[in-house]
């Protein structure tokens, strides 16, 4: 679990921009099951499940995070790293940079940008944000073990659907 300190959070974030971005970011429990036979017609696809819950800061410091958690799938990357079928997480805050919605990991280890919300839709792209992989190599501390965004490509973007609350497992 990691929790950053007031400092640091100051410095990814304006106080001023964050009350903007609340407002803009939708909160609650989004989710995308990748089917077999979408995997199969994308071989180098390497995410098979993904979950983002946007909500309050768990640790109590002020801002809007992102906990993100899914599973591998067992092609493409996740296979060429050894991590297929693992499951992943990651922590993000969020806040506005440069006119957009960004959920940002600690230590640089990448971020997303909301690319849009609507009705129960949430759209999100990034070129780099790494995820950790719990029980597969020493974790970091920092950033992660693999990557969200797909090789190769300069930017991936996933859409996801609001879920239930209970789809999006908590951060422990």
């Amino acid at each position: 679990m990691r929790l950053l300190t007031g400092l640091t959070l100051a410095a990814l974030f304006a106080t001023s921009a964050l009350t903007q971005a609340e407002a803009r970011i939708p909160q609650g429990c989004f989710a995308r099951d990748y089917t077999a036979d979408h995997l199969a017609k994308t071989p180098k696809q390497h995410i098979a499940a993904l979950r983002i819950s946007l909500g309050p800061d768990p640790w109590g410091n002020g801002f809007i995070s992102a906990i993100v958690t899914g599973r591998f799938s067992d092609q493409g990357r996740a296979r060429s790293e050894g991590f297929s079928n693992h499951s992943f997480r990651q922590a993000a805050f969020c806040g506005e940079t440069g006119g957009k919605t960004t959920c940002q990991v600690e230590c640089d280890g990448g971020n997303f940008t909301i690319r849009s919300a609507r009705g129960d839709s949430l759209e999100i792209e990034t070129s780099s944000f790494t995820l950790e992989v719990p029980g597969a190599g020493a974790e970091t501390g920092c950033g992660g073990l693999s990557d969200l965004a797909e090789t190769g490509s300069a930017k991936t973007t996933y859409r996801l659907t609001r879920a239930p609350a209970a789809a999006c497992p908590p951060w422990e």
